[in-house]
């Protein structure tokens, strides 16, 4: 049998925390790489004709970035999520700015062209002479003036939008061990069950400390389309740290015979003990055949 006290329950949140190395480490890959990835950006978005393309170039460009400015900053610690937003913002502009820049150097053939980036209001009129002009042409219409700049600002939105968005939620589900002075990114799933019946019910008790609402839950059966997760993180450092979400998941399957999975979270961020946990894994256990006569 599984017993869960009534206590105190805890939930995760980052401590805000910003190391000055975490910060400077943030600078440094943002001001390298931003301008590498923008050249290339630019040069891709020209040379390749294809508009629909470009809008997978337009979204790997901000993942890029995107990732790179997290994994900076989960090595260097960052758990302030509002200093962190604001530099992949900062970043975001950049990378749109250099895109731009790179972007006219291939359209005027000059690579001495890339030095107009220090100038940036010259580079504000030649995009103004272009969306006179138009920049490209799909099923023969040529996009030009307030509906060109429309476009230029959804891709704005998708580059700097894009890449601080990506930023920030890489670490923000994320929970860090300060006793360790680690991330517990060990991801793992400690059981399926049947769904539960009343999920906000079982979210208030929970909240309220009532921990006994774990022992609602039932294994799920192997068909079940629709069930529960205990999605668990821990810190490898101390084994003594656990973070635990409980989801609900239904799965459908489309007229393509493809499985589309929907997720809902139910409760997110509980501090779970080791005692706990060892009985949330026990209540995923089979029961026991029953004895032979």
């Amino acid at each position: 049998m599984n017993e869960f006290g009534t206590t105190t329950a805890k939930f995760y949140r980052h401590s805000g925390r910003a190391p000055i190395l975490g910060l400077i480490l943030i600078g440094l890959a943002g001001f390298i790489a931003v301008p590498i990835l923008g050249l290339i950006y630019g040069v891709l978005i020209r040379v390749i004709p294809f508009i629909y393309i470009n809008v997978f170039i337009v979204i790997g460009y901000a993942y890029a970035v995107g990732f790179v400015l997290s994994s900076v900053a989960k090595y260097g610690k960052v758990r302030n999520m509002v200093l962190l937003g604001l530099a992949a913002f900062f970043f975001g502009v950049l990378a749109d700015y250099v895109g731009w820049v790179s972007w006219l150097a291939v359209v005027a053939g000059d690579p001495t062209f890339l030095i107009e980036f220090f100038f940036p209001m010259d580079i504000l009129y030649f995009i103004t002479v272009i969306a006179e002009e138009g920049a490209w042409t799909i099923s023969g219409t040529t996009p030009t003036g307030g509906f060109l700049y429309f476009i230029w600002f959804i891709e704005a939105c998708m580059v700097i939008g894009g890449s601080t968005y990506l930023t920030v939620t890489s670490l923000s589900e994320t929970p860090f061990c300060e006793d360790s002075d680690a991330w517990a990114d060990k991801k793992s799933q400690v059981g399926a069950f049947a769904p539960l019946k009343n999920p906000a019910q079982f979210k208030q008790a929970v909240t309220q400390g009532n921990f006994s609402a774990f022992n609602e839950l039932k294994p799920a059966r192997p068909e079940d389309m629709h069930f529960t997760t205990l999605q668990l993180y821990e810190c490898v450092q101390c084994r003594n740290f656990y973070v635990l979400n409980v989801n609900d998941v239904t799965v459908t399957i489309n007229n393509k015979g493809k499985a589309d999975t929907k997720t809902r979270s139910v409760l997110s961020n509980l501090i779970v003990t080791p005692h706990q946990l060892a009985s949330l894994r026990r209540l995923a256990e089979p029961p026991p055949a029953p004895a032979a006569a």
